[in-house]
């Protein structure tokens, strides 16, 4: 299970990743997130993975804090997400999309706020 409540990640006094997202995936679902440059994709799946930490609000994953998860954990956390990068050159001959079609779940598309 993902859950972001009010979560921010501001990189500056002018730079604002993303700003209050609440956001529930349930586990075992698949989501797809799209949207404009700019909007916070990257942002949002580096706090997923944990390659950054929130600002403000609370991101948690299978029970884990992200603000407050150890160096040591994070590999153990990667482990339980499944994250599909559009550039990843892992299947060469599939775009995104059919990335996507291998996993067997339902796929639901969430797309990034414009700013």
């Amino acid at each position: 299970m993902i859950s972001l409540k009010g979560a921010s990640k501001q990189y500056t006094k002018h730079s604002v990743g993303i700003e209050n997202v609440n956001l529930h995936v349930d586990a075992g679902e698949f989501v797809s997130v799209v949207g404009q440059s700019g909007t916070g994709k990257t942002t949002l799946v580096k706090l997923l993975i944990a390659e950054e930490k929130p600002t403000s609000g609370v991101v948690e994953i299978g029970g884990w804090d992200i603000s407050r998860i150890s160096q040591q954990d994070i590999p153990l956390l990667r482990r339980q997400i499944g994250v599909i990068f559009q550039d990843f050159k892992l299947l060469e001959k599939k775009n995104s999309r059919g990335k996507c079609s291998i996993c067997p779940a339902g796929c639901r598309r969430v797309s990034a706020p414009d700013t």
